[in-house]
């Protein structure tokens, strides 16, 4: 086990190396940098978490796998111009030449 919780420790980066996690930093000085993570990350608290009793991992693995599915799918974003992020994706895509 890692007793090192800073996601910059170099026992905590050395753990996510071996385990082959890539790890991805919110910009710095910016107030609003972690917003969009830390708004999916409340969704998912609201929607999953909270309003149901997991007994085992996974439980809550097999939940959450088809929760993103419909979070992707199914729900439409203000950010994205009312759409969902597979129809987003898909018209980013297709400007690509």
């Amino acid at each position: 086990m890692v007793e090192a919780g800073q996601p910059t420790s170099i026992g905590f980066m050395a753990a996510c190396n071996m385990l082959q996690i890539k790890q991805i930093f919110a910009s710095y000085d910016n107030p609003k940098g972690n917003a969009d993570t830390e708004r999916v990350i409340r969704t998912i608290k609201e929607d999953l978490i909270w309003p149901n009793d997991f007994q085992t991992p996974f439980e809550l693995q097999a939940e959450l796998d088809s929760w993103v599915m419909d979070y992707n799918t199914d729900y439409p974003h203000s950010s994205l111009n009312y759409k969902t992020p597979c129809e987003y994706e898909e018209l980013c895509l297709a400007k690509i030449p």
